[in-house]
């Protein structure tokens, strides 16, 4: 899959911006915390940076081992070579979600004072580290305090705010945000070349708009499109995300007032497991150029529509409105259906 088989390796190839510049300051200093915390959405690098982190200071041929002026990890060495294929018995990774009990935390515990075998460093890498039980965080914390020189902990978690302040005090911060849209083309940029891909940049624009702020998403959705099609290009994108089916887009059947087949696209869309945050997000963008285009100002909007500048804002309302109840309605559908319900039928009996 492209989202494991194109995971960075080097600090450069890290594709939040942001992270990466932080990450190599932190390394070529050489004064490597002995605890680091990593908060941040899912999909935005965080288990891929903490491996890179556990190779650059057990590299054997970069500025750790004195033999280059470089942080960067060689990817060449025994120690770059295992902890790359997850075979180095120095470098742990641990899911706290199923590794969360007092006594499996102090078996952990009792591990870490002893010293690697071949690295220069223990690495722990701990995921979803706020998954451990208070009894957990209490035996970790003293392991924090008062660490072995040869240890590093790398706690990775989704929700920060459920972690002690004891054990966040104790720790380097990184906040991994969500991954920008010119980020996220960089990473796919990355990917096609080393596919040898045949995809021109606006459709790999349009894969990172609608990847939900998500490195691992933008892949995923990637590696789906061209295996659907060898040459892809944005109505191909479109078809898998679902946002066109037979009928054309939902935009086109809301501009002809079509009710009864804007309802069926909408069953189609959830049946197909679609993402109903995401199908917002595209009509609220399309409207947006449209509304740009009706103004004579400068849009990526190719598609001519037959809007007035009343029912742009009226469904752009109906939509916002839409947007912010999904996450309360107990039928997914149901948001966009009563502002297509309400859209149509005013607009109808309005004539």
């Amino acid at each position: 899959m492209f989202y494991l088989k194109y995971r960075p390796q080097t600090i450069e190839e890290i594709d939040n911006q942001a992270i990466r510049e932080r990450i190599k300051i932190v390394l070529q200093s050489k004064k490597i915390p002995h605890a680091l915390l990593f908060t941040g959405p899912k999909g935005t690098g965080k288990t891929s940076t903490a491996r890179i982190v556990a190779k650059v200071i057990n590299c054997e041929k970069n500025l750790y081992n004195q033999k280059s002026d470089s942080a960067e990890p060689c990817n060449r060495c025994y120690s770059c070579q295992s902890i790359t294929a997850g075979s180095s018995i120095d470098i742990m990774e641990i899911d706290a979600a199923s590794t969360r009990k007092i006594d499996e935390t102090r078996d952990l515990i009792n591990q870490v004072k002893f010293s690697s075998v071949h690295s220069r460093y223990k690495v722990y890498i701990i995921d979803e580290v706020h998954m451990l039980t208070t009894e957990s965080f209490n035996a970790l914390l003293k392991t924090l305090e008062e660490p072995p020189s040869f240890t590093i902990f790398i706690l990775a978690t989704t929700e920060s705010d459920k972690l002690p302040k004891t054990i966040i005090s104790r720790c380097l911060k990184f906040n991994f945000s969500k991954a920008k849209e010119t980020e996220i083309v960089r990473m796919l940029t990355r990917i096609s070349k080393s596919e040898k891909l045949k995809i021109d940049a606006q459709t790999l624009k349009f894969i990172a708009k609608y990847s939900d702020n998500s490195f691992r998403d933008a892949a995923k959705l990637l590696e789906e499109t061209v295996i659907n099609c060898l040459t892809p290009t944005i109505n191909d994108v479109k078809k898998i995300l679902g946002l066109k089916d037979e009928h054309g887009d939902l935009i086109r059947l809301l501009e002809k007032k079509d009710l009864k087949l804007s309802i069926e696209f909408i069953e189609n869309y959830e049946k197909n497991g679609g993402n109903f945050k995401i199908l917002i997000e595209y009509l609220l963008d399309k409207l947006h150029g449209v509304l740009l285009k009706k103004n004579r100002l400068e849009t990526d909007l190719e598609e001519d529509y037959n809007f007035s500048l009343k029912e742009i804002s009226t469904l752009i309302k109906l939509l916002q409105k839409a947007y912010n109840n999904l996450k309360y309605s107990p039928i997914e559908t149901l948001p966009l259906e009563i502002a297509m319900v309400e859209y149509i039928e005013n607009k109808t009996s309005e004539v």
